[in-house]
């Protein structure tokens, strides 16, 4: 099906953002009944104005609109305030019947923390379980179903693997400790894929935990002397953390050890290349990733944040933290809305998770299956794509191997809201 491309304005109720928001479009040419249904794609951080998922589900017959935030540095709560303005906007269009979130990567953490609190109210992000509570910001129009495609474990774990534990003084990365270099061969590292003793992954993640709760730590002083009118400045404070930004370059240790969270510990559906499906055992197809480090890079390896927006996006309680081939262990899922796996314990709404084996973030389809509360959940995973959903051509034993894993996994997410009637 032919599609085309619309970008439009939308007026903003809420203060504090821009009068006029912008977001583009596919909508198509010839709509049928699928046009009936609107799928928001928005991600936390990132531009998606052109993301594969856009075209590849007007092209099946659905109303898509993407948005980006105005601010990708402000905290999470005003993130999901301008994701309401697009849904209430698409409420409103004549012939939308249905509201559809989608979530990828990052996205998820904040489709699932506004799903959770549309649906619920913000009571259930401010109990003392939580690191911080969200503010009171008001009812958000709820969805009528999400699907989180390939999503991370959550900005916050996220933020916590891609600590450097080499990081000494939190104020430059100078002196590093080379105990914990990952990219060292003494240590294990190979840029053909490395292979990390026990021993040296077990000091890793707990000195790489032990450096995350501090920053935790410090980051809840300042956030709490904000809240008392003691901070440095009225509204917020500028956080910096060495070594510790979160974009996938930065990630650690289980990208370069390939034998790290590479498969599930149940079976599920996994979609192969020529569309067949079999249930088993889900393992990981990607290659070793990430061959130097960018803890000593100001641009590309350093978290410029403030202290509301760090609290509020990237911090989470550990215990006991680490990780094998199959899970990770020891963080309280429960204890920030920035935690897919949480946030999702509050959704009742339909819910579509996929995993990609190509890429390295696949295993945290699981724990969001099994953390979801909601009774109409569904799961699969599509052989050899990639996290963007093209095929991983670096681990194909010949061209082609994976077939054509966009249209797969599309066909799978237009064929999934067609049987849900959305």
């Amino acid at each position: 099906m032919k599609y085309e491309q619309k970008k439009y304005e939308i007026k903003n109720k809420y203060m504090g953002f821009p009068r006029h928001m912008e977001a583009v479009v596919y909508e198509p040419v010839e709509p049928d009944e699928r046009a009936s249904v609107a799928i928001m794609v928005m991600h936390s951080d990132a531009n998606y104005y052109q993301f594969i998922p856009c075209p590849e589900l007007a092209k099946r017959g659905f109303y898509v609109m993407v948005a980006n935030t105005s601010n990708q540095k402000q905290p999470l709560e005003k993130k999901l305030q301008e994701l309401a303005v697009y849904v209430e906007y698409l409420r409103g269009l004549p012939g939308i019947q249905k509201v559809v979130l989608l979530g990828h990567s990052g996205g998820a953490t904040l489709m699932s923390c506004y799903q959770a609190v549309a649906e619920n109210g913000v009571k259930i992000f401010q109990d003392d379980k939580k690191l911080v509570k969200i503010p009171d910001i008001g009812p958000l129009p709820k969805a009528d179903a999400v699907m989180f495609l390939d999503s991370n474990w959550g900005n916050g774990v996220m933020t916590l693997l891609s600590i450097d534990p080499q990081v000494t003084d939190e104020a430059t990365t100078k002196n590093l400790n080379t105990e914990f270099d990952l990219f060292d061969p003494a240590n294990g590292f190979d840029p053909e894929g490395s292979h990390y003793a026990p021993e040296f992954v077990a000091k890793y993640q707990k000195a790489q935990a032990e450096r995350f709760d501090r920053i935790v730590e410090h980051a809840m002083e300042r956030y709490h002397a904000l809240e008392n009118g003691e901070g440095d400045y009225i509204d917020d404070e500028p956080f910096i953390v060495p070594a510790g930004a979160q974009p996938a370059p930065n990630n650690r240790l289980f990208p370069q050890d390939i034998r790290y969270l590479c498969h599930t510990k149940e079976e599920y559906p996994l979609i192969h290349a020529d569309g067949s499906i079999t249930t088993e055992v889900i393992r990981s197809l990607r290659p070793a990733k990430f061959t130097k480090s960018f803890s000593r890079i100001f641009g590309m390896g350093t978290e410029v944040s403030t202290v509301r927006t760090y609290v509020s996006s990237s911090c989470v309680k550990t215990m006991d933290f680490n990780y094998d081939d199959a899970e990770i262990k020891g963080v309280d899922w429960d204890s920030s809305y920035c935690c897919t796996p949480g946030n999702v314990q509050y959704i009742g709404a339909p819910m579509l998770i996929m995993g990609m084996t190509g890429g390295y973030e696949f295993l945290a389809a699981e724990v969001i299956y099994k953390q979801a509360k909601s009774a109409d959940k569904t799961i699969a995973f599509v052989e050899g794509a990639t996290h963007n959903f093209e095929p991983e051509k670096a681990t194909e034993k010949f061209p082609g191997q994976y077939g054509d894993t966009v249209a797969n996994c599309f066909d799978y997410v237009a064929k999934w809201l067609v049987e849900k009637e959305l």
